[in-house]
């Protein structure tokens, strides 16, 4: 079954700008990146993207790139999702994440991460937490 994503005038851009906001934020390390966006009562759509980044240097896809902004861009259109951006460093894992509630992105605080990363949708439970990774507050990246 085919799904019309609906995007609306200028999210494209606007997700290309939050995009670049997530890169920048994201810091040295390896980077997981995830987004999940509600298109109705019955359909999700998720994707991801891994990419690299060490001081002025960025390995990333722009194959999977595009595939993000274009998610990023039908979230933006007013629709509900959240991002999770999981980070690999020599000595540290951390978690990130930010809602998108009415076409926003916005930051969770450490505890909101630790909830929304944690929870168990199938359950309603929340799994305890993974040793060694940190939860922290996302940044902003909404314009």
């Amino acid at each position: 079954m085919d799904l019309r994503f609906p995007i609306g005038a200028g999210d494209a851009d606007r997700a290309s700008d939050i995009f670049e906001r997530l890169l920048e934020r994201a810091g040295n390390g390896t980077h997981h990146l995830v987004i999940n966006v509600t298109i109705d009562k019955h359909h999700q759509a998720l994707t991801n993207i891994r990419f690299e980044q060490q001081d002025d240097s960025l390995h990333i896809s722009a194959y999977e790139a595009l595939k993000f902004c274009r998610l990023l861009a039908t979230g933006l259109s007013g629709l509900t999702g959240g991002i999770a951006m999981r980070t690999f460093t020599a000595d540290s894992e951390s978690v990130r994440c930010w809602k998108i509630t009415d076409g926003d992105p916005l930051p969770l605080n450490r505890a909101e991460t630790f909830s929304a990363y944690c929870y168990n949708p199938r359950t309603n439970e929340i799994n305890p937490p993974e040793s060694g990774v940190q939860y922290e507050d996302a940044p902003v990246i909404h314009l």
